[in-house]
């Protein structure tokens, strides 16, 4: 079974493309979408459908899960990342591939085993579990997309 997670952003998403037989997780691929930020919001949002095309269309996933918005303290910057979300949905849907998602906690809970677990503490667990080094997580939108990939194999 194949799963990608995303973890959306416009200026970054981050991507994690998961294999599961059985009990053995492994991670085929991660990295970045990164639109230009000299690009209207629309272009930044079609670059980010495009690359989820591709990378659906590459590795036929079973599944897509996606980091659900989180709320903070500024409502701009939610409904931007709702925005960079909804590509992604719109990628998972014009290819038929089941999408879910998850709450930051849900996700935390999942690879860390606690909800309230900071990015390092996601990045920690993401680097000990698929054995990686500093080199392939430039940012941590890489480590949060393999944790919300993470999440979804392990609820399925």
């Amino acid at each position: 079974m194949v799963i990608i997670g995303f973890d959306p952003g416009l200026s970054h998403t981050g991507y994690a493309v998961l294999n599961k037989e059985g009990n053995n997780i492994n991670l085929v691929q991660c990295g970045l979408i990164s639109p230009k930020r000299n690009k209207s919001l629309s272009e930044r949002l079609f670059t980010i459908f495009l690359e989820a095309n591709k990378l659906i269309e590459d590795f036929n996933p079973n599944l897509v899960v996606i980091e659900n918005v989180f709320y903070g303290k500024n409502v701009q910057s939610a409904i931007k990342l709702g925005q960079a979300k909804s590509s992604i949905m719109l990628s998972s849907e014009k290819y038929g591939v089941d999408m879910v998602d998850y709450t930051p906690r849900e996700i935390k809970q999942s690879i860390v085993g606690n909800g309230s677990a900071s990015k390092e503490q996601v990045e920690f667990m993401v680097k000990k579990i698929f054995k990686l080094d500093d080199k392939m997580l430039k940012r941590n939108d890489i480590s949060d997309a393999i944790a919300v990939a993470w999440c979804g194999a392990n609820k399925i």
